[in-house]
């Protein structure tokens, strides 16, 4: 029975596989073109498309046949044909069922929307292989090129009226849809873009044709609901989204007025809506909205999207205190995940709002307080951190008890901090004390509100208060950076001696600090060039264990 079960499997693999040789030999290069040309040359022959449409279908699930040397140059004419076939179609009209028309026409209509709609489908299938060849990338972009093609020739030929403006949202839908769901996860990268050829070469349009950009963020929230209904996992669309932003802006803001002579993909859109600068923010917003209401957005979505939040978000919503709620539950987020850089982001952005909306925040300096913990200056985001921080505590409004606590938990920090973070520190605790002109402060160098004939000093500074302005640091002193004068990196301990003299110098450059590390500190002393001869003390020993196997007395 196994003998004759093998038998029988065997005459079927060998029927397929006569049956494969049949087709790629019955239709070849020369047999397409033929076949395009009849359907095109008399309707007597649509119903030749069915054939040509159904080798393209098998052929999709056949993957090593579709990105076979041979097979490859067979079914990219098959696209290139079919896609002649539907240009020619939808440039008769065909493709469109009209009320001029008979019953026999409008059904002919029907059956070749049902056909042209399933082609689209087949290049939708093959952006949604995961196969990572090269030929198979090459029938993507060949897809993504001839649905663009059928694109601009809907929107010349399928218009309600010769005299009107008319895009083809529905397709373009289509193809946005399936855009952004296919492509696998694993290609989604640290800072939340994604690595898609297919993407890439969409980018190309969308960045060059103001329409597409346009009607992009007009179907996004759409889109977005498909996704939603159809349960697909939002990670692959919401990863799109930022790499389409993030690479530039919607559009120069300074210079708005000039996106009416940025080009137009299709034949004639209603501009009067397509170059309104409102609708754009409108649709914009909708879209960023309807993203951020994605389930269950991870930690990752949420750092991509804070990280450009500043820059190409808030300038183009036209309500962008709409996003008051997300930044406050990130900032949350980022505290009780002990995430401090999206705690870090999520005020960034909270600032902006209160910069340029006049947005009312009161918490804004004790949730920045509330980040100064210890893990802070052993961040590799600590310099993004120190520059931020820089900004919000440039306002000469904000009382000395507030500069007060900041500087002392500063300096608190310092005692568990590296090298690389105390030589951030210094100088900035040095600047918020004379830039900003809070000499108020200068009671934490020279305090003397303690009796020095006191044995044991209470520093009156709260380190649990998590308001700033009740810490008591105004009544304290900062002699955690008096210790840094006997700490063991030279670095620190010269840098730290600016406070023992008068304060004359003028404002350090913070840039200068931010980008210290233990590699760039060891370089420095590596290099450092020194006049004469180094000092140095031991001993020379020829063997480190005694004649019993124990180690030296010297060495303990």
């Amino acid at each position: 029975m196994a003998v004759k079960s093998g038998k029988g499997n065997s005459g079927k693999a060998s029927k397929a596989t006569s049956e494969k040789k049949h087709v790629q030999e019955t239709f070849s290069i020369a047999d397409i073109e033929k076949l395009r040309n009849e359907i095109v040359e008399s309707p007597k022959n649509y119903n030749k498309i069915v054939k040509l449409q159904t080798l393209l279908e098998k052929s999709i699930k056949d993957v090593d046949s579709l990105t076979s040397s041979s097979g490859l140059k067979v079914h990219r004419s098959l696209l290139f044909n079919l896609t002649k076939i539907y240009l020619y179609l939808v440039s008769k009209k065909i493709l469109k069922v009209q009320k001029t028309q008979n019953e026999k026409e409008q059904i002919v209509s029907k059956w070749l929307i049902a056909k042209y709609e399933g082609f689209q489908r087949c290049i939708f299938e093959i952006w949604n292989m995961t196969n990572d060849s090269d030929k198979l990338a090459t029938l993507k972009l060949d897809g993504l090129e001839h649905l663009m093609n059928l694109l601009k020739q809907e929107s010349k030929y399928m218009r309600p009226s010769d005299d009107e403006s008319y895009f083809p949202s529905t397709t373009y839908r289509k193809i946005i849809f399936e855009l952004l769901r296919s492509g696998v996860k694993s290609k989604i990268l640290s800072d939340g873009t994604i690595d898609d050829y297919l993407l890439l070469e969409f980018q190309e349009y969308f960045n060059k044709y103001w329409d597409l950009k346009f009607y992009f963020f007009q179907e996004f929230p759409v889109v977005v609901k498909m996704i939603r209904d159809e349960d697909i996992e939002h990670y692959i669309a919401f990863s799109k989204l930022i790499t389409l932003i993030k690479l530039e802006p919607l559009y120069e803001t300074e210079n708005k007025d000039e996106i009416t002579e940025k080009s137009i993909f299709v034949y004639r859109v209603p501009e009067n809506m397509v170059y309104s600068v409102n609708q754009l923010h409108i649709n914009f917003e909708k879209s960023l909205i309807s993203a951020l209401n994605f389930p269950n957005l991870q930690k990752e979505e949420y750092l991509s999207i804070l990280s450009i939040l500043h820059k190409r978000i808030i300038p183009f919503f036209s309500d962008a205190t709409k996003l008051m709620d997300f930044l406050t539950a990130s900032y949350t987020l980022g505290i009780k995940s002990k995430d401090i850089t999206m705690s870090i982001l999520s005020l960034n952005g909270l600032w902006e709002l209160m910069r340029v909306y006049n947005l009312d925040y009161p918490d804004f300096y004790k949730n920045l307080y509330a980040i100064l913990t210890p893990d802070l200056l052993h961040l590799r985001e600590k310099s993004r951190f120190f520059r931020l921080l820089d900004l919000f505590m440039s306002s000469t409004h904000l009382s000395a008890s507030i500069v007060a606590s900041f500087i002392k938990k500063l300096a608190r920090l310092s005692l568990t901090a590296p090298p690389s973070g105390i030589v951030s520190i210094i100088p900035f605790i040095y600047n918020l004390i004379k830039k900003y002109n809070h000499t108020t402060c200068m009671l934490l160098i020279h305090s003397t509100t303690t009796n020095e004939e006191d044995l044991v000093y209470e520093d009156p500074f709260d380190e649990n208060e998590r308001d700033p302005s009740l810490t008591n640091a105004i009544d304290s002193s900062i002699w955690e950076l008096e210790t840094m004068i006997n700490h063991y990196h030279p670095n620190v301990s010269s840098l730290v001696k600016i406070f023992q003299q008068h304060f004359t110098k003028y404002s350090y450059n913070m840039e200068d600090f931010l980008d210290w590390n233990y590699s760039k500190l060891i370089d420095a002393e590596m290099d450092k060039k020194l006049k004469g001869e180094v000092g140095l003390e031991f001993e020379k020993w020829n063997k480190m264990f005694d004649d019993e196997g124990y180690l030296q007395d010297y060495l303990y």
